[in-house]
């Protein structure tokens, strides 16, 4: 009896899967020094002296933190001149953002082409975590810090396409901004994975903690987030709110108007109305022109 041969979509999916996988298995890993960071800061009983002797192991790592405390976008108004200060008067949450937002920027540099530029992608992503930072602020989110990082981490997923996927994401540029194809019917006709999926894979290898992996995966549909949807829900707004100010550009073509279902989380859960939310415009461009000198500060 003759075998019959499995459908030819079926045989080509499971090769777009192989080559996703194998591609993702070369992802970096976080630098050992703030993988550890990240450990001790999630321990209660780490002190100042511990976290700033381990940061201190980086030369570079010491005085990129350094440079970025004293900046204009943490705007402290005296000069910090040692970790340890760093961390005493800005926070462990602070520095660890700071630790893990230069790592970030400082492995995922990738290629531009022609629908996608690295470093608007990079003001973008950094606009939208300056935002969601802000409206965490606004609306009592328990940690501002982490709101940033969830902002900033959100699209990664992108620049890995980008960077190790690169036939495959040009053809999903082409059909966002050529073909007029959403996002994600771009990235599930190409891939069959949408970069939120990458994002939070990526996230998950560098053994974040698991709101900043739900942010990631969850981001543009922050409804269907089983858990602790909050995160995912502010970084929805501070993207929204970021395209709609046209600060950067993602990759992705913005929305005019809030989904329902996204307008009665954010009045439910936040308190947040769409009217609100407009309100917060030239508070982001203030927050846009920090966002800019971390850009700056983080090179």
């Amino acid at each position: 009896m003759q075998c019959r041969q499995p459908p030819k979509m079926i045989t080509d999916q499971a090769k777009r899967v192989k080559r996703i996988t194998d591609s993702l298995i070369s992802l970096p890993t976080l630098p050992t020094v703030i993988a550890k960071m990240l450990e001790l800061v999630d321990n209660p009983k780490t002190s100042a002296s511990s976290l700033s002797n381990l940061i201190m192991r980086d030369q570079v790592l010491t005085a990129r933190i350094l440079k970025l405390a004293n900046s204009s976008f943490y705007a402290f108004p005296r000069q910090i001149s040692t970790v340890k200060l760093a961390l005493v008067v800005l926070g462990f949450e602070n520095v660890k953002e700071m630790a893990l937002s230069l790592s970030v920027l400082n492995t995922f540099k990738g290629e531009n082409s022609e629908h996608f530029d690295t470093s608007l992608f990079w003001q973008h992503s950094v606009s939208v975590g300056a935002c969601t930072r802000m409206l965490a602020r606004e609306t009592c989110y328990r940690l501002a810090g982490e709101a940033f990082v969830a902002g900033l981490l959100h699209d990664i997923g992108k620049i890995v396409m980008n960077q190790y996927l690169p036939k495959e994401f040009s053809a999903i540029q082409s059909r966002i901004f050529e073909a007029g194809q959403t996002t994600e019917a771009a990235e599930m006709a190409v891939l069959g994975v949408t970069h939120a999926e990458v994002g939070a894979w990526l996230a998950e290898r560098w053994n974040l903690p698991v709101i900043l992996v739900d942010a990631i995966r969850w981001h543009q549909h922050p409804e269907l987030c089983p858990r602790n949807p909050e995160l995912p829900l502010l970084v929805y707004l501070g993207d929204f709110l970021t395209m709609k100010c046209n600060l950067g550009q993602s990759g992705s073509r913005g929305i005019d108007i809030l989904p329902p279902a996204v307008t009665d989380m954010s009045k439910n859960i936040l308190s947040l109305t769409p009217e609100a939310l407009e309100e917060y415009r030239p508070s982001l461009y203030a927050e846009y022109d920090k966002a800019s000198s971390f850009m700056s500060e983080a090179a």
